[in-house]
């Protein structure tokens, strides 16, 4: 699934990222790459997505969200 349609305080793990080599280069710059843990601190529907990796927080835009397809950690 996006993590534009994740709830805030879900974990996911990132599996892809849909998206052309500059972003994933940009992303992977910031430790958002496939494999990685990731937690939504907050996703209000509207503006950006809140992520924690690592204890480092990131605002992601809706837009960017979308590109990235997790699946839920359990």
């Amino acid at each position: 699934m996006p993590v534009i349609y994740a709830k805030s305080g879900e974990e996911l793990e990132l599996l892809r990222i849909t998206s052309g080599r500059g972003l994933v280069r940009m992303l992977s710059e910031m430790g958002i790459y496939p494999g990685v843990r990731l937690r939504i601190v907050s996703n209000p529907g509207v503006g950006p997505i809140i992520v924690e990796i690592n204890g480092i927080r990131f605002g992601l835009g809706r837009g960017i969200a979308s590109k990235l397809l997790a699946i839920p950690v359990k």
